[in-house]
């Protein structure tokens, strides 16, 4: 009983380290990403409220998805991240009172890859380059940058896609009012199997009285 007391104990002392170290990573990386979402959020008040908004969205889609806690976590500090890469587009573009033109849009649409190479050097945030990097890819395979189709998307990508899409139709913008809620819910319903994901998309709508309640909860 005492040598097996004894190889016990220095097990336990391991597994204490490994949980520092783990907690140590999570602080690493809880805190780098928050850095870069302060910094993406001094770019313009339209897009701090943005990343709010679609993080609670995308929180609460996580959480009827019944997806893990890690991957609920990566959601949480990912989601304020997926626009990152628009501190790489210039102002003239990204604050146009108008209507983008297809030049402009194609620059626009480089937000994506420049995100991803913001984060795949930082060892604690490369987890997030999926959401960064695929969150207007399309079920159907018509979005971008990759062209992927269903699920060769990263799940997580196609959970910020609708969030995403739904705030983007629901807020105002210079040129013009943002949809009433019940009118961009069926869009949603409209592009299941199309732009999103069907499981998903169903999910969304699910929970419609949740997502309007954080809607106009968040814009209070």
């Amino acid at each position: 009983m005492l040598c097996f007391s004894g190889t016990l104990a220095p097990l336990d002392f391991i597994g204490i380290d490994n949980r520092r170290t783990v907690n140590r990573q999570r602080s690493a990386f809880a805190g780098a990403a928050e850095l870069l979402t302060r910094t993406i959020n001094m770019r313009d008040a339209y897009t701090a409220g943005h990343n709010a908004r679609v993080t609670a969205y995308a929180c609460l889609l996580a959480q009827h998805l019944d997806l893990s806690d890690t991957d609920r976590e990566l959601i949480r500090v990912g989601t304020p991240l997926h626009d990152i890469g628009k501190v790489g587009i210039d102002d003239s573009i990204l604050r146009k009172p108008s209507p983008l033109t297809a030049a402009e849009f194609e620059i626009m649409k480089s937000h994506t890859t420049k995100g991803a190479a913001i984060l795949e050097p930082i060892g604690e945030l490369t987890d997030l380059v999926a959401i960064v990097r695929s969150h207007h890819e399309r079920w159907d395979g018509f979005g971008y940058p990759d062209r992927t189709v269903g699920d060769e998307t990263p799940l997580l990508a196609r959970v910020v896609a609708v969030a995403d899409t739904f705030d983007a139709m629901t807020s105002d913008r210079p040129y013009r009012k943002g949809l009433d809620a019940e009118v961009a819910f069926a869009e949603i319903e409209k592009q299941s199997g199309r732009q999103f994901d069907p499981e998903i998309a169903f999910a969304f709508l699910s929970i419609k009285q949740r997502i309007v309640r954080e809607m106009w909860s968040a814009r209070d």
